[in-house]
């Protein structure tokens, strides 16, 4: 194999590994980002009512 098949080869796998990653942070940073932790009781005082 020539050097250009063997770079376009890595670039390729490069490229798919960096997509997955990507993919499953997005997913993880949102999954997060959703998530709303209950207020703790000493907190009611203050709302409005």
């Amino acid at each position: 194999m020539d050097r250009k098949k063997i770079a376009k080869v890595i670039a390729g796998s490069a490229v798919k590994i960096l997509n997955r990653c990507l993919h499953v942070e997005a997913n993880t940073t949102s999954c997060i980002a959703m998530y709303q932790p209950k207020a703790p009781d000493a907190l009611s005082r203050f709302k409005r009512k």
